[in-house]
């Protein structure tokens, strides 16, 4: 299984940015946000960010379904306190587009995560409908300065 390049990540300008509470629900024994806990968080950023793209207005009939996670853990995440999660495009295939996401708290990334979401009708897999597709194209990721290569 190939690691998320945490270096480019890093280097990312994301577009996209929501600031959430951690709950106390979500706190394990040791006293820090539960690695359980971390896919709805993630999942807090996709909705807002599916709104910033109009998923519902674009997709009519069809619908987005998570195809794939992976999620990776670089510190803890702590209560209480804000969480800031990062979202931006990384892929958008002919059926399927992928997010990469950085969740830091206290200045301090937490979490890295990739998600690839795949538009389906009744049948299966569905073509990403135009509009959709200009949307994803707006919220790109982008490589910082120090995060560009001499080509570019």
């Amino acid at each position: 299984m190939a690691r998320i390049d945490r270096a480019a990540l890093d280097k990312a300008n994301f577009p996209a940015a929501v600031t959430i509470p951690t709950r106390f629900a979500d706190l394990d024994l040791q006293g820090h946000v539960n690695n359980a806990a971390v896919p709805v968080i993630l999942q807090e950023a996709r909705v807002a960010f599916n709104t910033a793209v109009d998923m519902r207005g674009q997709l009519g009939g069809l619908r987005p379904m998570v195809a794939g996670i992976t999620i990776e853990y670089a510190a803890e995440l702590t209560h209480p306190g804000e969480i800031e999660i990062l979202t931006g495009v990384s892929k958008i295939g002919r059926t399927s587009f992928t997010l990469q996401q950085v969740v830091r708290q206290r200045g301090r990334t937490a979490i890295y995560a990739e998600t690839t979401l795949v538009i389906a009708d009744a049948t299966g897999a569905a073509a990403l409908p135009e509009g959709l597709r200009c949307n994803l194209e707006t919220l790109l990721l982008r490589q910082t300065k120090e995060g560009m290569n001499s080509d570019g």
